[in-house]
Formats: C-alpha cells, structure tokens, sequence
C-alpha cells in the first residue's frame, strides 16, 4: 500500500474518532421495565451537546424492596437516589449527569491562580431537584381487598370478608371500608337458638410511625341479622352494633403499584344486641354481644 493511502486510512480514522457522541465514557445499566437504553442514551446526548466526559461516568438504575435505587458516579463524585417509580428516576439520572459533567467542564476551564491571588472557593455541586421526593411526600389512593378471622362479635368465630379504600398524605390518612361476618348458630339447652350473620363497615384514621407499621383508630358497625329457630313461631331479627376500634398492620411486600398487608384489630362494643327465644309464657336469652371483639386479617392490593 502507498504512502497515500496509508495516510488517507489514518486521517478517515481520526475522523471517525472525533465524531463519537461525548457519552462514549458513559455507561448506564437500566432494567428493562423502566425504559430503553437506547432512548436513554440518545437522550444524554443531545442534553449534554458539547460537554464532554474526561472521566468514567456511570449511571446504575437497580430494584430495591421498597422501589428503585438511582447511583450516578462521575469521577469522585456521586448521587443517589430512591423513589417507588423507575421512570421518574430514569429521567432524573440525565439531570443528575448534566449537572456532574458540567460542574467538571467549569472545574477544568477555570484559569490557574495568580500567585499573588487566593484560588477562587470550589462551587458547590448543583442539588438533587426537588421533584423526586419519596412517594410517602404525595397524595396516594390505595384500594384493597382480604379476609381473615373474627371473634367475638357473633356466637362463634367466623371468616372476615372485607374490601377497603385508603387515602393518604405523608404519615396520615384515612380509610373507608366494607365488611362481612359469615353466619354462625347457637343453641340453648331447650334446642332453640339462632343463625346469625353480620354486614358491617369501618371508618377509621390511619398513621405510620415507621416505614411499612400503619396503625388504624375509628369506628365500625354491625348489622346483626338473626334467624331463629327451635320455637313455635320462629322469626327474624335485626339488631346494630356500634364499637370504637384500634389496629395495626405490617407491609411485608410493596413493589408499586402492588402491595400486602397483614394486621389485627380489638373493638369495644358499646351497643350489644342480644336476641331472645320467646315462647307462649315467657322469653330467654340465647345469645348476646360479648363486650369485646378482636380480627386478624391479611389484605392485597394496588395504590396510584
């Protein structure tokens, strides 16, 4: 091969070289779900323009129990962040890239100190938007559904039915629920008795005190509802039970938008119903309202 060409093949790969997009000292991991990495690349290259990165720059998006972890390494310098939405970090991860190679870009161009001068103070890196606060920092709507055991409020324990909507803000809330007590039987020594089921719903104030505890504080009521049995007219009855209610649950898996919940509750019955047999010459109780009532329960659901 001739000089010529040899020359022409030299300055074509020089060329090549120069015209590599400043990200080339940039590398990204990034789940799948939470967006392409080509996109993401294209993307870092036209915010960047003309920034270039002299040192190894990488940006690493990764799964944690409670979300995703944002890390961002430019040179001796980091950020990292969490928040419960890949996405939003994902566009954070260019913000926060820009702003560490331009800090460089500044550091590299400034002009040697005078000797006669102090060096001019360091600037301080620009900070974390405010934006990409933690989820527990906005309005969140959470629907739920489970079940579980209850005892207490009707002759024999029995299965807890119960659906529920939760808004909170921060560390407070309120939820809204509705609820249902299988029916149960009770008999008396003279083979009278009754059949018992209870619709109910709740109204309580929630609060966290820590990640994944939630306590509850509220009300909720039954409709009792009896059919009896074993005298020489059996009818229906009907009776309301009302009873202030304390809680408390742990979350022991969240990966938005998807959660679970397991809990117990203790209620103090105010108003207890009772239901009475009554025959030709008189009437006798055969089942009456405990003074206290107690749940355990395990709930699923998703927030937005």
């Amino acid at each position: 091969m001739s000089g010529s060409a040899w020359f022409t093949l030299g300055l074509g790969a020089a060329c090549w070289l120069a015209a590599l997009p400043a990200s080339g000292a940039i590398s990204a991991q990034i789940p799948p779900e939470c967006g392409s990495l080509a996109e993401f690349e294209q993307e870092l290259e036209q915010r960047l323009g003309g920034v270039s990165a002299p040192e190894a720059t990488r940006v690493t998006l990764t799964p944690e129990v409670s979300g995703y972890r944002l890390v961002v390494e430019a040179g001796n310098q980091r950020r990292e962040l969490h928040d419960s939405s890949c996405q939003e970090l994902l566009r954070a991860a260019v913000v926060i890239t820009l702003a560490l190679l331009e800090t460089k870009r500044e550091e590299a161009t400034l002009p040697p100190p005078e000797p006669a001068r102090a060096a001019p103070p360091a600037r301080a890196a620009p900070p974390v938007p405010t934006a990409l606060k933690a989820s527990h920092s906005r309005l969140e709507l959470a629907l739920g559904a489970g079940g579980g055991l209850h005892v207490g409020t009707l002759p024999q324990a029995t299965l807890l039915l119960e659906i529920d909507a939760q808004l909170k803000w921060a560390r407070f809330g309120v939820a809204a629920g509705l609820r249902y007590l299988l029916p149960t039987s009770t008999v008396d020594e003279g083979h009278g008795g009754a059949r018992i089921n209870a619709p109910g719903a709740s109204l309580v104030a929630l609060f966290e005190p820590w990640r994944r505890v939630q306590t509850r504080l509220g009300v909720v009521t039954y409709r009792l509802s009896a059919i009896g049995f074993g005298s020489a007219a059996p009818r229906d009855g009907a009776a309301w039970e009302v009873a202030p209610t304390l809680g408390a649950s742990f979350v022991p898996f969240a990966r938005p938008p998807f959660w679970t919940s397991v809990g117990f509750e203790g209620q103090l019955n105010l108003l207890r119903p009772s239901f009475d047999i009554v025959e030709i010459t008189n009437y006798h109780e055969v089942f009456r309202v405990p003074r206290l009532s107690a749940s355990v329960f395990a709930h699923a659901g998703v927030v937005f």
